[in-house]
């Protein structure tokens, strides 16, 4: 019912000095009610009051409509960004370097108490495996990429950089090769701009971009065009064709391996860290091509030559009116400036000279290029990107003219956590599933001498993947300050051999087999093989300092009998002797 005006209401006249209708007034008090709620929110945030928040007004997406129809726009922007900006290139590059390295190294850790094994028992067991997974990963001949092009190691970095590159997912199909001579399981790395819906088709039920899901949302399917969307060569084929390639095999075996980030519940595919950052990036890609623009330009356009004639005097001494004389007389003195500094240039080295018209002045508003707050601004825009990529600014910028010791330790702590947890990450999603399918055909041909009764693979397979990945080293800022720290645990146990080598990339198994091996190789050559340990070191020296030359006489004579040695007054009985 709207409301009506009665005789104790003030009447509220329109433009015509009539009452406005009922309808024009309810909608007055309505919008005034909105303006009262907007101004009175519990949050402030959510009020519209504030100039700030007055246009903001975001749509209701989830996490995956979000990127759902600007994956294609976020991925291109940023694959271009990767490619021609030196920063995001060196960005991409620094988060590989410190998560994959040069590779990751194995150590397997199958659970004995679920496989019916002592510790012993897992211990061996684990050491075939890594040894059979050696010579797996870097055979020479690379037929663990389907490509036969890289080792594991970069079959990771490869996966790395797109998973924490431009796409911020990374997937490959796990594939059987039956020409490879040794192991049959291969990998294959494929660009996530491959994944999609076939022809097009919107999202369903059971279908998100690419992905088929079941009623909880877990991948059953993935769909991958035969070619990228910008492949264009001859004998392409039909560009608009998708192959559906099943998650898992019926008995369990991976074939597809899906690596990314879920950052809200219910998204399929990843979104890069990249991405928020990506107006910053092109703000100040924009802001150094303007910089070195206009700083060319000054030093180009560095010289004008004025000719010394005012056109009204000029005229009138030529007795010329009008506009064709005025015109003539310009183009007179063009042709004449024209022929003359042709005949003899005025030659600059990298400076281009200008000629002006008569009576024409050349001013320049005399900007400074680089502009003073050209660094600062650089600075904070590479700040908030290497925060957002989990870098510090040092790590992404390659400066370190402003770090000490304890501001590079603080932050080389810092960002060692979100290392950690990506590696952690991309380990359980791209290198877990991988090394299930390799596993499984190891134990399928065989070639584990397992002890008796312990439970098979295929029985309780989740047992026998437990596994850590040895990444690269966190590195050391003061390795004397350090390798004495990591003495300290050692020894209070607060920690072990194996947590400290892992910190460095290193596995302590194979370290302490070199060190007997070089423990052997220097006995045999007869030499010390502590012989640069500090400690006994020091022991050697405090012996020879206080070792006095009387001593090595009586030592050599007496056979090393104290007592023999000397009288009791202190006097050496083989001065005694020789008297």
């Amino acid at each position: 019912m709207n409301p009506t005006v009665t005789s104790n209401s003030p009447a509220l006249l329109g433009p015509d000095s009539q009452p406005l209708p009922s309808n024009v007034r309810a909608a007055a008090r309505l919008q005034a009610a909105r303006n009262r709620m907007m101004a009175s929110t519990a949050y402030q945030g959510a009020g519209f009051d504030n100039p700030s928040l007055a246009n903001w007004r975001p749509g209701s997406y989830s996490g995956q409509s979000a990127m759902r129809w600007d994956r294609t726009e976020i991925v291109d922007r940023l694959n271009d960004a990767a490619r021609n900006d030196g920063w995001s290139s060196a960005g991409v590059s620094r988060l590989v370097d410190n998560i994959v390295g040069s590779g990751w190294t194995l150590a397997a850790r199958p659970n004995f108490a679920s496989l019916n094994m002592t510790y012993e028992q897992a211990e061996d067991v684990a050491d075939q495996i890594e040894a059979l997974w050696r010579d797996y990963t870097q055979d020479v001949d690379k037929w663990c990429d389907a490509e036969r092009s890289k080792p594991m190691a970069g079959i990771l970095g490869l996966a790395a950089r797109h998973r924490f590159g431009p796409d911020g997912e990374a997937f490959a199909l796990i594939v059987w090769r039956d020409e490879a001579p040794g192991f049959q399981t291969a990998v294959q790395v494929v660009d996530p701009g491959r994944c999609s819906n076939p022809l097009g088709r919107a999202d369903d039920v059971s279908l998100r971009d690419g992905v088929e899901i079941d009623e909880y949302g877990a991948a059953n399917g993935y769909h991958f065009r035969k070619y990228h969307p910008g492949d264009v060569f001859l004998g392409q084929g039909n560009p608009w064709q998708w192959d559906y390639v099943p998650r898992e095999t019926e008995w369990g075996r991976p074939t597809v391996v899906h690596a990314f980030e879920q950052k809200r519940a219910g998204m399929t595919r990843g979104v890069s860290d990249w991405a928020p950052v990506i107006r910053s990036i092109k703000q100040y890609t924009d802001y150094e091509d303007f910089e070195c623009q206009a700083a060319l330009l000054n030093a180009v356009m560095a010289a004008f030559i004025e000719t010394p004639f005012d056109p009204d005097e000029l005229l009138d001494s030529l007795g010329v009116d009008g506009q064709s004389g005025v015109a003539s007389v310009y183009g007179a003195i063009a042709e004449a400036q024209k022929a003359y500094y042709g005949a003899a240039p005025i030659d600059l080295p990298g400076v281009r000279v200008n000629t002006l018209q008569p009576g024409e002045q050349a001013k320049f508003t005399r900007p400074e290029h680089p502009n003073a707050n050209f660094e600062v601004f650089v600075n904070a825009a590479l700040r908030k990107i290497a925060s957002a990529v989990g870098l510090t600014y040092e790590q992404l910028s390659m400066d370190w003219s402003k770090v000490n010791y304890s501001s590079a330790r603080a932050a080389l702590l810092e960002i060692w956590r979100g290392l950690t947890s990506k590696k952690s990450n991309i380990a359980s999603q791209f290198m877990g599933p991988i090394y299930r399918a390799w596993l499984e055909e190891v134990f399928d041909k065989g070639l584990i001498r397992l002890p008796a009764g312990a439970v098979h693979f295929e029985e309780n397979p989740a047992a026998w993947c437990h596994a850590d990945w040895i990444g690269p080293g966190r590195g050391w800022i003061d390795p004397l300050r350090e390798a004495q720290a990591a003495g300290e645990r050692l020894a209070s146990n607060l920690s072990t051999l194996q947590q400290e080598a892992a910190e460095q990339g290193r596995d302590w198994k194979m370290d302490a087999m070199q060190r007997e091996r070089e423990h052997r190789f220097y006995q045999k050559l007869g030499l010390d093989p502590d012989a640069g340990r500090p400690e006994t070191r020091t022991e050697m020296t405090s012996v020879t300092q206080t070792k006095d030359p009387d001593d090595e006489v009586e030592e050599e004579v007496n056979g090393g009998n104290q007592s023999a040695r000397r009288h009791p007054l202190g006097i050496p009985s083989i001065r005694r002797r020789a008297a």
